[in-house]
């Protein structure tokens, strides 16, 4: 068998592929929607039903306010996050604003910090009585200056976390559109907002239309903000109430919870197709073309200020929520800056967080299975994207597919899919780190594919033909020269998962166990049991080291042209 796969190994190759990624995204699917159609207990249990949806039918009136409020929230982030952030990303770009670079900075940072983190520094900032923001506006007037606790809080909060995503991803249209079409406007006579309003803002619509629908659906299916702001508020949207089917009673009621996620499934692949239309058509809106292509920088004169003010926001809203948390971990009990506060301030936070050998073992938990699932996820996704690229197999399409499946599974749907998956398989991982490592390699083989998949696309065949003509075997030709020459991507794409991986929440929540605890999950516990000064204590400390890694990514990013 091994002199047949040496002889031809793309086809082999290619099955093994199939076979690794069919494993890892059908069964999920499957178990999914069996979980939705069979009764969960009982003498019937086991049974085909259709009594899970007929229970979101009959309370049809809880299903409307539930769908309009996960819209709302959907829709009012992603405005605000696209408005802002597309502001940004033209005053970076096309203008003379000052501290461009620091806004790019703090944006590919603050990627590296836990959402679950910033979500906490907010509620500090802005709880309603003790916020450090809403203090002295309780002193003075007795109403908060904002309460978080509140659809419009979560919206808030939401889009500051989405602002500098869309930032990135708006800034490569705009820096790539040719000026020389603005410039002819101006001199037909149209006005700055003109020239912006009928040819800038045209041209990039393709964009600025992705982002937004992309926007919309990670908000869809966010979970960090609906569970530690809109619970409390009594505000519920979908990833909500699938988790509280789950945790929020004595017996997990998986049939509704599946239903329900059925139900975010199908928004969320609705939404994926107008995406995916608009991102293969972008071809029409292609402006530049050529090595002589210089970009212009408008002079925004009097509005320079205005500009700076602009750009400085976006550190100020990702670093704030941090500066909350730092405050807190010095203080025996959460309270606002003042002189008797600081005469408070100490380090016995640190010492009792790193005292407890769960908490150590929750970053040794995180490290291994965020390693891991980066490791595997690059390596899976890396051999499907040369077949895809490389290999003259009819059916190698489908390999794409399958990898792209997983971004129609919210984090919450995957993690019942992959619990459901392993109580039945006779697979003996619930219950361990594994459990959670099969789960973030199947969710997030997406981007793995994306990474692998440009940067073979950039590679050209004649390299590889060369290897092989020199007398290079397929594997010594993929590891001396493909695996070389695309590293960058690689490591790129392997940081990129080790990142969201080490602060996924929703996932993790719904899959650990004692013992095998993560991060994201600790955090979570230490919160829920109003452990304050400990959770800021050791989220100061995974926050400074999240950042160091980002900021290997951001290196990477700009030494090899990856930022794009």
């Amino acid at each position: 068998m091994l002199a047949v796969m040496m002889r031809n190994p793309a086809q082999w190759l290619f099955l093994l592929t199939s076979v690794t990624l069919a494993y890892l995204v059908l069964p999920p699917f499957f178990f999914i929607l069996h979980t939705s159609l069979v009764t969960d207990r009982g003498l019937q249990a086991g049974s085909f039903t259709i009594q899970h949806f007929a229970n979101i039918i009959d309370s049809l009136g809880d299903v409307k306010t539930l769908l309009s409020n996960s819209m709302i929230f959907s829709i009012g982030s992603a405005g605000i996050a696209l408005v802002y952030g597309t502001s940004l990303a033209w005053l970076a770009e096309r203008s003379n604003a000052p501290f461009r670079k620091l806004a790019y900075v703090s944006a590919y940072v603050s990627f590296a910090i836990p959402g679950i983190i910033k979500v906490v520094g907010w509620i500090m900032l802005l709880g309603p009585k003790a916020g450090i923001l809403n203090a002295p506006a309780v002193a003075w007037t007795g109403q908060p200056f904002f309460n978080i606790f509140s659809m419009s809080g979560m919206i808030l909060i939401e889009s500051f976390l989405w602002i500098p995503i869309v930032f990135l991803l708006m800034s490569t249209p705009f820096r790539s559109m040719d000026p020389s079409l603005e410039e002819a406007a101006t001199t037909a006579g149209s006005s700055g907002w003109q020239v912006f309003r009928r040819v800038t803002f045209p041209l990039a619509i393709p964009s600025v239309l992705a982002v937004l629908i992309l926007t919309f659906i990670r908000s869809l299916e966010a979970f960090e903000i609906p569970a530690l702001i809109g619970i409390p508020a009594g505000v519920e949207v979908l990833t909500t109430k699938i988790y509280l089917q789950i945790k929020g009673g004595l017996i997990p009621k998986y049939g509704e919870a599946s239903a329900y996620s059925i139900i975010l499934i199908a928004i969320v692949g609705l939404g994926l197709i107008p995406y995916y239309r608009i991102t293969s058509k972008t071809y029409k809106f292609t402006t530049i073309s050529g090595k002589n292509f210089r970009p212009n920088r408008i002079e925004l004169g009097k509005w320079r200020p205005l500009g700076a003010f602009l750009m400085l926001a976006l550190p100020l809203l990702q670093f704030l929520p941090i500066v909350a948390i730092a405050w807190s971990s010095f203080l025996p009990f959460a309270q606002v800056p003042s002189r008797k506060a600081l005469s408070m301030l100490t380090l016995n936070n640190y010492a009792t967080a790193f005292a407890d050998s769960s908490i150590i073992r929750s970053v040794l938990n995180s490290l291994t299975v965020s390693i891991s699932s980066a490791t595997v996820a690059i390596i899976i996704t890396f051999f499907a994207a040369w077949l895809i690229v490389r290999a003259s197999i009819k059916s190698r399409w489908l390999l794409d597919q399958m990898a792209m499946l997983p971004l129609v599974f919210p984090g919450i749907v995957m993690g019942i899919a992959i619990l459901k998956m392993y109580l039945i398989l006779p697979v003996p991982v619930y219950g361990t780190i594994w459990i959670l490592v099969l789960a973030f390699i199947a969710r997030y083989l997406p981007y793995g594919i994306r990474f692998s998949h440009s940067a073979l696309l950039s590679l050209h065949k004649e390299l590889e033909e060369g290897a092989t003509t020199s007398g290079a075997s397929w594997f010594q030709m993929v590891r001396h020269v493909v695996v070389p020459l695309i590293m960058p991507a690689l490591l790129a794409g392997w940081i990129y998962i080790f990142l969201i991986t080490f602060k996924e929440l929703s996932i993790a929540l719904l899959l650990y166990s004692p013992g095998s605890q993560v991060v994201a999950v600790t955090i979570w516990e230490l919160w829920d049991n109003g452990h304050v000064g400990e959770l800021a204590a050791f989220s100061l400390i995974i926050t400074i080291g999240t950042v160091m890694v980002g900021s290997i990514f951001l290196n990477i990013a700009h030494r090899y042209g990856l930022q794009d």
